[in-house]
């Protein structure tokens, strides 16, 4: 354990060194239909040509460093890639470098446990303690659906465990937790079902499940469920018990380009974990929408409302829903983790999809607000010079 966690520490370059490299952009790699795309999927080329220019506005004006695909149907319209992957090093951001999803990890983890409903291995109904038998009274009216749609009513593992892990030196995992949750039986915020509360505990213990019901590390599950069944060559469950450390793995940066310490809690997955790149996850959102990770009817459970949140804003099975005036229903999930900050989102009405990655949190907080005008209906509208409303960021976690 102490080969591979300073195994670990030197990849991940632990000291925090301070850097004033100059991000560079890749704009020139921009990935266009051609005319025959358009004609096939009905898109004008000015939408297309108006799409382009916002997101390379975007890019450049905040010296954003990531990576972005824009598609319609499936098909891209915009893919480029920005910056670095370790900017100490100068190591260039490739269109296969991995970035940790963080809270984007939380729809992956809800699809495979509504495979695991149409497999019949479980209810919604089902009371968590069916699985994970140790848990205390407190636990014992929790379903797996208020896991789901952050109905539970439980506090987040953050908290406690900064509390009562006196080694943050060394990695915790789920089962790490679980025995902090036996033990000292924290508190929990709400009764079940009696309000919505984001989180992270809830999908900690639906990986925890998973594993139960499958016998199989969550890592491994997601694997053969989730990556291999959509062909993503660059995606995986940061698993921190085996030495597999990718050489394409983009580290998270502050706003100042320092890089963040691997963190005692990085062991911990469900609610974080996964790690992908915005090519994977286009694959992984064409095979959703084709209906063929869960049915169309489990799709539409999934994207229907649990909970109000404010601002037009609900909560399904896993995913964040928008009410937006022009466009409709927006289907999205926003993640934040030391350094790295994404958001994926769904618009069903004009069949788009969004999916920004950024391993730095320079130029990546962004209103989702501001990204939708973009694919507002009759009329795709221009990038705006006026600054961003910041009145309804959303708090990427």
């Amino acid at each position: 354990m102490k080969h591979l966690l300073f195994f670990l520490i030197a990849f991940f370059g632990l000291s925090c060194t301070e850097h004033g490299t100059k991000i560079t952009n890749n704009t020139k790699e921009n990935l266009i239909l051609d005319s025959r795309d358009f004609e096939s999927i009905k898109i004008p080329k000015s939408e297309v040509q108006n799409i382009q220019k916002y997101f390379t506005e975007f890019v450049n004006k905040r010296r954003f460093n990531g990576h972005i695909i824009v598609a319609k149907k499936g098909k891209v319209v915009f893919d480029t890639t920005s910056g670095y992957s370790n900017i100490r090093k100068k190591i260039k951001l490739e269109k296969n470098s991995v970035i940790q999803l963080a809270s984007i990890t939380k729809p992956i983890t809800a699809t495979v446990i509504l495979q695991l409903l149409e497999e019949s291995k479980l209810s919604l109904n089902d009371t968590i303690t069916k699985y994970l038998t140790k848990l205390p009274e407190n636990y014992h009216k929790i379903t797996i659906k208020q896991l789901l749609s952050h109905r539970s009513g439980l506090s987040p593992y953050p908290y406690y465990c900064h509390d009562m892990i006196a080694n943050k030196q060394k990695l915790i995992y789920n089962d790490t937790v679980l025995c902090v949750i036996d033990f000292h039986n924290p508190k929990p915020y709400y009764s079940p079902g009696q309000r919505y509360n984001y989180c992270n505990t809830n999908y900690m213990l639906l990986a925890s499940i998973i594993e139960k019901i499958e016998k199989k590390s969550f890592a491994d599950v997601v694997d053969k469920r989730i990556v291999k069944k959509c062909n993503m060559k660059n995606s995986f469950v940061f698993d921190c018990k085996q030495n597999k450390i990718p050489s394409n793995l983009a580290l998270g940066h502050t706003k100042s380009n320092k890089t963040f310490n691997l963190d005692y809690l990085d062991g911990v997955v469900g609610d974080k974990g996964f790690f992908s790149n915005a090519k994977d996850m286009l694959q992984f959102d064409r095979m959703l929408s084709e209906g063929r990770m869960i049915s169309d009817s489990v799709i539409n459970l999934a994207f229907t409302a649990q909970s109000s949140i404010r601002h037009n804003k609900s909560y399904g099975l896993g995913w964040r829903i928008k009410a937006h005036k022009k466009l409709g229903k927006i289907i999205y999930h926003t993640g934040w983790w030391h350094g790295n900050r994404s958001i994926y989102i769904k618009i069903p009405k004009n069949e788009y999809t969004i999916i920004i990655l950024s391993n730095s949190l320079r130029g990546s907080n962004y209103n989702i607000n501001d990204l939708l005008k973009q694919f507002e209906l009759p009329k795709i509208k221009t990038a705006s010079k006026t600054k961003p409303n910041t009145t309804d960021t959303e708090n990427f976690n």
